[in-house]
């Protein structure tokens, strides 16, 4: 861990999974994925994965 760099990678704030949604919506609306996807459901439970988030990239 101590070689690898997190520049420019974020934690998932609620703004970064909504925009997830978002963009998840309209590949259905647009035909590019054959159903819909609810982001909400391919996330961890939040205490896990702040166990497993780097701080620096923490938000």
């Amino acid at each position: 861990m101590s070689r690898r760099t997190f520049v420019g990678r974020r934690g998932l704030s609620p703004a970064l999974i909504k925009e997830q949604q978002r963009v998840a919506d309209l590949f259905f609306k647009e035909g590019v994925i054959p159903k819909k996807i609810n982001i909400q459901d391919a996330l961890l439970p939040p205490n896990i994965y702040n166990a497993i988030t780097p701080p620096e990239i923490m938000i």
